[in-house]
């Protein structure tokens, strides 16, 4: 941080620090530790963890909203996890037009069975930093992705 002479040089130092950071965080993802041990890469574990928190099932369009991906990306996504038998597509109960796309009961097992390495690589990763540090680098994160979202 020696070199950091001024807060444009900082943001800039930030910026970088993050994406290597991300670049890090999608490396291991997809290491054999965790999704790389079932096949799957970390963007698909990320998509996962997002239908095992909504169990009623989302929209193509709200995955790709949520996961910051466009429509191709997120159908080619969805193709491979179906095939892969992780999810499923079901049309909406209230509007036939509408398809939701679902979790599997294999879908959910994976979730299950990648919590405990989940958890031992994130208490590695956070280990140094108490609780009320992690909280407080959380509601940084926050700030930082509404700003960049809006």
């Amino acid at each position: 941080m020696n070199n950091l002479n001024n807060d444009s040089e900082l943001r800039a130092a930030i910026l970088h620090m993050v994406i290597r950071i991300n670049n890090l965080l999608i490396k291991h993802g997809n290491s054999e530790k965790l999704a790389g041990a079932y096949g799957l890469s970390q963007q698909q574990w990320t998509l996962l963890g997002v239908l095992d928190r909504n169990e009623q099932g989302m929209t193509m369009t709200e995955l790709g909203k949520n996961l910051l991906v466009t429509k191709a990306n997120m159908t080619g996504m969805i193709d491979r996890l179906e095939r892969d038998g992780f999810v499923s597509r079901h049309p909406d109960q209230f509007d036939r037009r509408v398809t939701k796309v679902m979790l599997t009961e294999k879908g959910a097992q994976f979730m299950r069975h990648i919590e405990e390495p989940r958890n031992t690589f994130t208490t590695e990763m956070f280990g140094d930093f108490e609780s009320g540090e992690c909280k407080q680098f959380y509601n940084y994160l926050e700030r930082f992705f509404k700003k960049l979202d809006s």
